[in-house]
């Protein structure tokens, strides 16, 4: 499965809010937080679970995308 963080990023938008508003809210340092936010640090599995919850969805559908195979079906 692929990372995406356009979605957090969309939310926090959305949202009005901050990249220094979701630092708070994980309790990391900003700084910290842009390292995540461009894919060079992971988010922890706590940290995903707090940003995932604010927003009111799953860490599934916060950080990942989900392929479908394309599978081809012989007749």
């Amino acid at each position: 499965m692929k990372i995406k963080l356009n979605k957090l990023k969309g939310l926090i938008a959305q949202n009005d809010m901050t990249q220094r508003d979701i630092a708070s809210l994980i309790n990391v340092a900003p700084n910290t937080l842009s390292r995540k936010m461009n894919g060079k640090t992971p988010f922890t599995l706590p940290e995903a679970k707090i940003i995932a919850d604010f927003f009111g969805i799953t860490i599934d559908e916060l950080f990942f995308y989900h392929e479908v195979p394309n599978r081809e079906h012989s007749a």
